[in-house]
């Protein structure tokens, strides 16, 4: 039997849902469209950056903070920052994430977490004795407001967290709903926001980060990587930015964690950020996600199953009309293709998630393909003419 379900809430830890759906799409010889990795490559310009810097010789220890050619590219890309005081080069998001709560969180401390949330969040800041806040919204339609925030803040809450542009809803925070989340900065709360996917917007609108939208940098926090813009999710490259206090406590949390990521991995990502060709780079990949994403859209509302077409990111919500958990079970072993039900990304059951299966699209356009096969042939559909 396939578990793909989390555990409930206060049960003992249990292997990351990220962990048993790929082991079991192995065994299984499924199509694996449940976790957000990559199966090719990065684009040619990010493999020869890769070449010329392991060519240079530096293979040894960066400083804990990071490479400063990074920090430097980093600083320009997002600037005006300071690269020594400002920015943190983690082992991935994950850690970025986790340094910064190490630097937030001390026991009895609050959190608001908005779900859907990535899995790793609650765990995290639990881990360090605080106590999360939730706040669940239902559907794409839903939106974060200042009264459902305020119905979670209490003096004990230090940060809220978001992920902006949103896995799994496909979207970023709009302005009313950003305006919300800043005003808990005017309070004192530091703003926690998740970016690993700002490159990715299918819709071509500018990307709005926490920096240009929480004016106290010590009362914000950017978290990005490039595993998911340059397809590099095993280089484990990210970063936090944030004022030079902040950073300060981040650093001092990070230096005992990982101290720092491989340095030729650094040196390659600073290449590439700083290539006058990067744009172009983002544009590409940008196009051709979109395309895969609409046909696997068109092929899902062929099938009848409703989907959405995000407007940012690979992650495509459909509703299967029956229970996701059981399906997206029963749709692993019967036929081969792995998906992940929407409500693994909330603590507690929500009525609007119970049908809906997240596709992860970030695959090459022959393993869509098949998926699509399968999923066809499961459902008594034949090919489309």
């Amino acid at each position: 039997m396939v578990r793909i379900a989390n555990p409930p809430a206060g049960a003992a830890p249990a292997e990351s849902v990220f962990v048993r759906i790929p082991a079991a799409a192995v065994r299984h010889g499924a199509v694996n469209l449940a976790q957000g990795v990559f199966d090719h490559g990065p684009p040619e310009q990010v493999l020869a950056a890769l070449a010329e810097v392991g060519a240079g010789g530096e293979h040894q220890y960066a400083p804990s903070a990071g490479h400063p050619l990074l920090r430097a590219a980093l600083a320009r890309r997002y600037g005006p920052l300071d690269p020594d005081t400002e920015i943190t080069v983690c082992a991935g998001a994950t850690e970025a994430y986790y340094s910064t709560m190490a630097a937030l969180i001390s026991p009895g401390d609050e959190a608001i977490v908005v779900e859907p949330a990535y899995e790793q969040y609650a765990p995290v800041i639990t881990g360090f004795g605080g106590i999360v806040r939730p706040i669940r919204l239902g559907g794409l339609d839903a939106r974060l407001d200042a009264a459902t925030l305020a119905a979670v803040t209490t003096a004990a809450t230090k940060a809220i967290v978001v992920n902006s542009p949103w896995n799994p809803f496909g979207r970023s925070l709009d302005d009313a709903e950003w305006q919300a989340v800043a005003e808990l900065a005017d309070r004192g709360i530091v703003v926690v926001s998740d970016e690993t996917y700002e490159h990715l917007n299918l819709d071509g609108r500018e990307h709005r980060s926490v920096l240009d939208l929480v004016g106290d940098p010590e009362l914000r926090v950017k978290i990005s990587s490039a595993s998911k813009t340059l397809a590099v999710t095993g280089w484990r490259v990210g970063w936090a930015i944030a004022g030079p206090g902040l950073t300060r406590r981040i650093r001092a949390a990070h230096q005992f964690v990982t101290f720092c990521p491989p340095t030729p991995l650094q040196l390659a990502v600073a290449r590439v950020l700083d290539s006058p060709d990067f744009d172009n780079l983002i544009t590409g990949t940008v196009a051709g996600m979109s395309q895969r994403v609409h046909s696997f859209v068109d092929t899902l509302t062929e099938l009848g199953i409703p989907a959405t077409v995000p407007e940012s990111g690979f992650y495509v919500l459909a509703d299967v009309g029956t229970e996701a958990t059981a399906w997206c079970e029963r749709m692993l072993v019967d036929q081969g293709v792995a998906g992940l039900p929407l409500s693994v990304f909330y603590s507690q059951p929500m009525t609007e998630a119970a049908t809906v299966v997240r596709f992860a699209l970030c695959k090459q356009p022959g393993t869509l393909a098949e998926a699509s096969r399968r999923l066809r042939d499961r459902l008594g559909k034949g090919p489309s003419t």
